[in-house]
Order: C-alpha cells, then sequence, then structure tokens
C-alpha cells in the first residue's frame, strides 16, 4: 500500500508542473506554465473507475495535463527510468506530466473525473505490475 503524498511544486517537480497561478506573472491575467511547440494538442475528459492500478503507461514523446473536475483520486507516478518506484500523489491540483513518465490514475470515489491535454498523436507504453497498487481508503 503506498502512503499519499501532497502536490507541491517541490514534491512533484520529479515528475513534471503544478499548474498553479504564480505570485507576480508578468501579465496579471494568464500565466503559460507548459508550451509543446513541436505537436499539436487535444483536450479531453476522463473518467477513473478504477481502484487499483495494474499496470503504468507512459508518453514518451508527450506531455499530458490532469486537471481534476469531480471526485476524489490519487495520481500514480514514477519516473521514466525506474517504474517500480511509485509515488502516489492526492490529484487535488491541476499538473502537467513530463515526457516519458509513467503514470495511472485510481479513485477513491466512486467514479472521478479530469480533463486531460495532451498531444494529438500520442504513442503509448505499458509497465505492468507483478502484483495491483492500491490506496488505504479504497472502501466508499
Amino acid at each position: 500500500m503506498k502512503e499519499i503524498l501532497k502536490i507541491t511544486p517541490e514534491s512533484f517537480a520529479p515528475f513534471g508542473t503544478v499548474l498553479t497561478f504564480g505570485e507576480n506573472p508578468p501579465d496579471p491575467r494568464f500565466e503559460i506554465k507548459v508550451t509543446e511547440p513541436a505537436q499539436p494538442w487535444r483536450i479531453a475528459v476522463f473518467c477513473v473507475s478504477i481502484k487499483a492500478a495494474q499496470r503504468l503507461e507512459c508518453h514518451p514523446h508527450s506531455l499530458e495535463s490532469f486537471t481534476p473536475l469531480s471526485g476524489t483520486g490519487v495520481l500514480l507516478c514514477a519516473s521514466p527510468e525506474t517504474p517500480a518506484d511509485v509515488h502516489a500523489f492526492l490529484l487535488d491540483t491541476s499538473v502537467c506530466l513530463g515526457k516519458g513518465v509513467w503514470h495511472e490514475v485510481i479513485t477513491l470515489s466512486e467514479k472521478s473525473f479530469y480533463q486531460i491535454t495532451e498531444n494529438l498523436e500520442v504513442t503509448s507504453e505499458f509497465y505492468n505490475f507483478t502484483a495491483p497498487i492500491t490506496i488505504g481508503a479504497t472502501e466508499g
């Protein structure tokens, strides 16, 4: 069972960017946090109903953002080099995963919904666990 970590810019830095509004951005109306000029992006709504992770996924050539819409979920992440070293984050704020970061989202609610943004064309790779990863409070 994995401990759930709080997402902060520091704790999440090995995996990507926390999408928060800075204290003194150059333009007070918006702040660009991540750009990907090489490929167009797509936006989707992602429904999560699994409560245990059987595998992780990564996109070697694409960033991917997650913005919570409803429900309570946990984002499992691992660096590109060490997919077995999984970190669990309460997904209560918007984040953008770096290219090649292993990830999966599980829910603590009946279902959780997220807005995701990723490249229009996405290549996926998978890492299967020998046993499912669960989070303590999965009843519910």
